[in-house]
This record gives C-alpha cells, sequence and structure tokens, in this order.
C-alpha cells in the first residue's frame, strides 16, 4: 500500500474497531424499557411515522446490504482463486457486510438522529450517495454483464438505465416500503428458489475448512483490509442517513441488534449458498454454459432488484435534503429524475474509462467524512458517560 493508503487503513481500523465496541457498550448499557413497562425509544427528529418492525428489517436490509450482496459473489469468486476454503471466503464476505462495517453506519446513524437538520450531514449524504450509488452501480452491472456472458457497445448502461428506471418510477409513486419488502423478499425466494437443485445438474461443493493465521493476515493487513475501510467509510454518510430516517420508533437494543446482526447473518446466508453454486459460479456465462441458466437468472434479478430498493431509499433520503438544503424552493418529486441522471452520468463516465480509478473516489471521500464520523462518535460517548453520571 501507498503512504496515503496506509494512513487511511489505520485511521479506517482504529475508528472501525472503536465503533464495534462502542456499539457493544450501546446495546448493553441502554435499557428497552422504563419501570413503567414503556418502551425507550430513540430520540430521532425525523418526520417519518415509525415503521413497524418486519417493514424496518427490510428497510436494512435495502440501506446497504442488498446492494453488498449484489456483487458479493463475484467477490466470492476472487477468495476462490485466492485459495481460501469455503469457511474461510464465506466468513471473509461476511466480515466485509456484516457487523465490522455496520457498526460505522450504526454510530453515524445515531449521530443523524438527533441531527437531521445539520447542513454538513446533508451534504455528506448527498455526495456520499451519487458517489456511492454510482460506483456500485458499475461494480454491479460488471458483475452481471460477466455473469451474462454478453458485453455489446452499450449493454452495461442499459442494464443500469433500467435498474435506475425503475427505482425513479417507484420513488415518483412513494413504493418505498413496498420496495424494500419485495427486496427482502427477493432475497427469501431467491434462498430458496437456489436450494431447489432437481432443476440443474450439477452437485453442490461442500462447504468445509477451518481458519487460518493466513486468513486473518489477510483480512487485516492486506489488500482486503484497506479496499473495505475505503469502500464503507464512503458509504457512511448513505447507509447511516437512511438508518436514521427509518429507525423511530426503535429502541436502542433493537437498533444495534438489529444493523449488527442482520447484515451479517444474510451475507453469511447468501455467501453460503454461493458457495455450494461455486463450479456455476466460476463459470457464471449464461452464453456458453445453459446449465447455469437457472442460479444464473437468480443471482441476476435478485442483484438487480437489491440494487433497485436501494437506489430508491437513496433516492429517498437524497431529494428531502436538497428540499431541506434549497429552503423547500426545490420540489422532490422533480427531483427524483434528476438524482436518476447524476446516478448514471458518474456511471456513465466509468464504463467509458473518462475516469479510469473509480476506487480514488472512495479513498479520498472517507477521509472527507472521517470528521463527521469521529463526531459521531464523540457524541455517543458522551451519551454514555451522561448516562453514567
Amino acid at each position: 500500500m501507498s503512504i496515503f493508503n496506509t494512513i487511511v487503513y489505520w485511521i479506517g481500523s482504529i475508528t472501525t474497531l472503536v465503533s464495534i465496541v462502542v456499539c457493544l457498550v450501546l446495546f448493553f448499557a441502554y435499557k428497552s424499557k422504563n419501570s413503567k413497562g414503556e418502551r425507550i425509544e430513540l430520540e430521532n427528529k425525523t418526520t417519518e411515522k415509525p415503521w413497524a418492525l418486519g417493514t424496518w428489517i427490510a428497510g436494512v436490509f435495502v440501506a446497504g446490504t442488498g446492494v453488498a450482496l449484489m456483487y458479493a459473489p463475484g467477490d466470492l469468486v476472487g477468495y476462490i482463486d485466492e485459495g481460501l476454503n469455503p469457511i474461510e471466503s464465506i466468513t471473509m464476505v461476511s466480515l466485509l457486510n456484516g457487523a465490522p462495517v455496520w457498526a460505522l453506519y450504526s454510530i453515524m446513524g445515531l449521530w443523524y438522529m438527533k441531527h437531521m437538520d445539520s447542513k454538513i450531514g446533508k451534504l455528506a449524504a448527498i455526495l456520499s450517495t451519487v458517489l456511492g450509488m454510482s460506483i456500485s452501480l458499475w461494480t454491479g452491472m460488471n458483475t452481471v454483464t460477466r455473469f451474462i456472458g454478453y458485453n455489446f457497445p452499450g449493454l452495461k448502461f442499459l442494464l443500469a438505465a433500467i435498474t435506475v428506471g425503475i427505482a425513479m418510477i417507484s420513488a415518483k409513486r412513494n413504493l418505498l416500503k413496498g420496495m424494500s419488502k419485495l427486496a427482502f423478499l427477493i432475497f427469501v425466494f431467491a434462498f430458496l428458489a437456489v436450494l431447489s437443485t432437481p432443476f440443474t445438474d450439477f452437485s453442490f461443493s461442500p462447504i468445509e475448512g477451518k481458519i487460518t493465521g493466513t486468513f486473518w493476515k489477510e483480512y487485516f493487513f492486506g489488500a482486503t483490509a484497506a479496499s473495505w475501510i475505503f469502500w464503507f467509510l464512503s458509504w457512511t454518510p448513505t447507509v447511516s442517513r437512511w438508518l436514521a430516517h427509518i429507525s423511530k420508533g426503535r429502541t436502542m437494543k433493537e437498533y444495534i441488534a438489529g444493523t449488527m446482526v442482520l447484515p451479517t447473518a444474510l451475507a453469511a446466508v447468501w455467501m453460503s449458498v454461493s458457495w455450494m453454486y461455486q463450479d456455476v459460479i466460476m463459470n457464471f456465462n449464461l452464453a456458453e454454459n445453459i446449465s447455469s441458466f437457472i442460479p444464473c437468472v437468480i443471482f441476476i434479478i435478485s442483484g438487480i432488484l437489491f440494487m433497485t430498493g436501494t437506489l430508491d431509499s437513496d433516492c429517498k433520503v437524497f431529494t428531502e435534503d436538497l428540499q431541506y438544503l434549497s429552503k423547500g424552493k426545490l420540489n422532490r418529486n422533480a427531483m427524483i429524475p434528476y438524482y436518476g441522471l447524476f446516478v448514471l452520468f458518474f456511471f456513465s463516465l466509468f464504463i467509458s474509462g473518462i475516469i479510469k480509478q473509480p476506487f480514488a473516489f472512495n479513498e479520498y471521500s472517507s477521509l472527507i467524512f472521517m470528521p463527521l464520523m469521529v463526531w459521531s462518535l464523540a457524541e455517543c460517548v458522551k451519551s454514555l458517560l451522561n448516562k453514567k453520571g
């Protein structure tokens, strides 16, 4: 790693570790009910009505888990190539998409709940959303076209435009909760469908192996560690802003448990299914390998719906923040198409090669957003000290 990458890596590593510890302390320090048996809900300035627990879980899924799982099978292919055994590979992807990074989201989400009207916070979320979704769309469409086996000119942009278009229609018609539920249900049905092997002519690969010292060295000190720290720190304002938006009515224990356990468990389940189909994933090419048709279509459709749900949720808070910053001069519904165009514009810069290193944005935006992350941690620690006092 370069000196710059090394600095960001250590800053991110320490911040992540502190965030995990603070989340655990918050979970055990706060009660869910008072002496009268009444729920102690989180302080939240959002005007959003409380979401039912089931819908909230679906909302957490589209906050970042769904879009991560879209291209996670592609990550799994990389670990297979690197020689990791099944347990190591599944653990790696689960950690990269689970509790360690969601600790960052959870902490900043608590900050957003109290500072929903912060101009700095809203600007950070807007910037993070456009760049994050554009890069995620670029990564996702690369994965989808590789799975399909075709890559004629304009295919990636066409698939991205369809995905963004569906999400914008959903946002325009205020189908957000429905999209959240749909994305989560698709995950469940896809999981069940992929397990239905009578339609396939190949065998599952066994899930076996054990964690070795090499795994931890790669996770903590290798290129993997650097990449996930850059990636998820740059995503933190986006996901955190959304968590604050949907978490009205939740208790501290529900909030921490839901944001830390759910993404980790879902990533582990999805990666376990992906590993069992590793032979197909390694040769995920619909054009050449018709036997992979069913799992290939399932993964592609699921991934696009995961991405659609995330685009919809991000559009919701993006347009709300723009409306706030313009002091009500901008109409939310009128801004929805522009959000889609912003994302597609940056996406086109990536796929055209005009911007040759999209992930460089993650590195720089990680440092830009770091002060906000430190501020979030400081407020959480302060709340704990006041509670103790």
